[in-house]
């Protein structure tokens, strides 16, 4: 089965249309059309979008068919555990650099302020 079937399915077993499923995953409905029309294939950017917001779905079902296309909720737990650790890691980094800013305003302000 090739893939715009897969998302076909994939978006009518989570219980969406084009346009929300589009919505959900961050893309415009045209592209999310396109694709499942068969007139398109799925660039690399849709699918990391796709399994970033859609975390229970089998990245190997997805991209080459293989296995069933919900993960088991072992494997969907760790998943979503090791999202949740990417973004405390840039929420962590983005406050250091939000710090790092603050410190450059407050010089810059002391230094117009001489």
């Amino acid at each position: 089965m090739e893939i715009n079937l897969r998302i076909n399915q994939l978006i009518e077993k989570l219980g969406y249309n084009k346009s929300s499923f589009a919505a959900k995953i961050g893309v415009s409905q045209p592209i999310i059309t396109h694709i499942t029309n068969g007139r398109n294939n799925p660039g690399l950017e849709v699918i990391q979008k796709i399994l970033l917001n859609c975390p229970e779905i089998n990245p190997e079902w997805l991209i080459l068919g293989n296995g069933e296309m919900i993960l088991d909720n072992k494997i969907q737990k760790q998943i979503i555990i090791n999202l949740l650790s990417d973004i405390n890691a840039s929420i962590i980094k983005s406050e250091h650099e939000l710090e790092i800013l603050k410190e450059k305003a407050d010089l810059l302000k002391k230094i117009i302020n001489n």
